[in-house]
């Protein structure tokens, strides 16, 4: 498997330097265009990088600037009731994140397709945060609030190769995708309960050690490009 990825990685840089040159002997002669697009992603697909929307900048006919972004957020809420009384808890779990790269990519045009090849820098920002009401996540306890919060970072570089359709001269179809290591940091998490009664409040704080993880993964199998063209 890692020689396969080495191979793909080695597959694209050399595609990438290979349309740089090809690129000068397309016949289809464009100024400059800026390109906007949604990207679509297959029930299969469960890349941790997933952008949704993407801006390109055509400097010439050869080469272009791009722009991913992509933002997720998951919220799950259950509540806890209290055995044989009316009480109820709650405990809310949020995790989001922020994604955006900035990339280079070189272009060979033909008649109606562009294929491209190129590299990306990815970074994230998010957070994995839980808060509970009147509970221990597990039981009811009328007295007792809590929460965690742990912000998380990601930073990786991608390797990607694509292609595209023009159903017109400012609507295409395409497809992309590619390989990118991506480290991921959960920074040092803060857990803190707090006690209600009827006299007074306490609170107690805990911090947990940052950790991180890296990983070389496929990105982009499946995706649908649907993209217009601004001139």
């Amino acid at each position: 498997m890692r020689n396969f990825l080495l191979f793909t990685a080695i597959s694209i840089i050399f595609g990438c330097s290979s349309l740089t040159i090809l690129g000068q002997d397309t016949i289809i002669k464009k100024d400059n265009w800026f390109s906007f697009e949604g990207q679509i992603y297959p029930g299969f697909n469960t890349d941790n990088y997933r952008p949704q929307f993407k801006m390109r900048l055509n400097f010439n006919e050869k080469s272009a600037l791009r722009l991913n972004t992509n933002f997720k957020r998951k919220s799950d809420y259950k509540e806890i009731y209290e055995a044989g009384g009316p009480g109820v808890g709650s405990v809310e779990k949020i995790s989001s994140m922020y994604q955006f790269s900035i990339g280079y990519e070189a272009q060979k045009k033909l008649e109606k397709t562009i294929i491209y090849s190129g590299f990306e820098g990815v970074l994230g920002i998010g957070k994995n945060d839980e808060y509970g009401s009147r509970t221990d996540s597990v039981n009811y306890v009328s007295n007792l609030n809590y929460n965690y919060k742990q912000p998380v970072q990601s930073l990786g570089v991608r390797l990607f190769t694509g292609g595209e359709y023009y159903l017109k001269s400012n609507i295409y179809l395409g497809t992309e995708f590619g390989i990118m290591l991506l480290k991921t940091t959960y920074q040092n998490r803060t857990y803190e309960t707090i006690y209600d009664s009827s006299s007074s409040s306490s609170s107690n704080s805990v911090d947990t050690p940052k950790n991180s993880s890296s990983a070389l993964l496929f990105s982009g199998l499946g995706t649908i490009r649907v993209g217009f063209v601004f001139k």
